[in-house]
Parts: C-alpha cells; sequence; structure tokens
C-alpha cells in the first residue's frame, strides 16, 4: 500500500528532471516535515543497562537511541495541510506588507502541495473503491 510519503517521495525525480522550483521545494518541505515527526528521541533513560557501557551512558542521557514510529494516513494528511495552510498564512502577511512576490511564490507552493494531496487521495479512493 503506498503511503502518502513514498507517494511524495516517488514525485521528486520527476519534479527534479522537469526542474519544477517551486513545487519541489514545496514537496520536499513536506517530506522533511513527516520525516520528523516520525522520529523521536529517548527522553527518558532505561531503567537497565544497554551493551556496553558506552551505549549504557549514552542511552541514560538520551544521546544514542532514535525511535521511528510510523505514522497513520491521517496523521501525515494533517501534516501536509499544515504545512499549506502555514505558507498560506504567510504569504497574506507578506502581502500585507506588500512583498507581492515572496507572497504570490509561497502561495504557488500551497497550491502544489493541496494538488498533490488532492492527486494522493483520488488515486487512494480508486485503490479502494
Amino acid at each position: 500500500m503506498t503511503t502518502l510519503l513514498s507517494y511524495l517521495r516517488a514525485d521528486l525525480p520527476g519534479l527534479m528532471k522537469r526542474r519544477e522550483t517551486v513545487t519541489l521545494r514545496a514537496v520536499r518541505d513536506v517530506v522533511g516535515a513527516i520525516e520528523n515527526a516520525e522520529v523521536t528521541y529517548l527522553t527518558e533513560p532505561y531503567a537497565e543497562p544497554v551493551g556496553s557501557e558506552f551505549i549504557s551512558g549514552g542511552t541514560r542521557f538520551g544521546f544514542a537511541e532514535r525511535v521511528v514510529r510510523e505514522l497513520s494516513e491521517d496523521e501525515m494528511l494533517a501534516i501536509a495541510r499544515t504545512r499549506a495552510d502555514e505558507r498560506l498564512a504567510e504569504a497574506g502577511r507578506l502581502r500585507a506588507l506588500g512583498r507581492v512576490d515572496s507572497a504570490l511564490m509561497l502561495k504557488a507552493e500551497a497550491l502544489a502541495i493541496t494538488d498533490r494531496l488532492d492527486a494522493f487521495i483520488a488515486e487512494r479512493e480508486q485503490r479502494v473503491g
């Protein structure tokens, strides 16, 4: 089953080849945001020693353990929508400041994210139904 993350990753080579810089920047940002949300680090020390004293010392302070959990589709979609909404809000702020070019760039990125989400949802519904 294709996840939103794998769907967006598969889109990256084509965007690079076609030199769609605005869309590429937006998709890379969403991919990075989803990947960051999947990774958490050990915040509490392990109760018992792990392996060697060096690894044990690292886990005691939370430096050596990284936990990756796979996000649900809804969580991935929420992250992507949040990134698009943030761009639109920032575009409105920049437009009010008179920075129309920057605002238009952010709106284009938000549209690119929204288009990818719509395409992913349509493809997912077509597979299911």
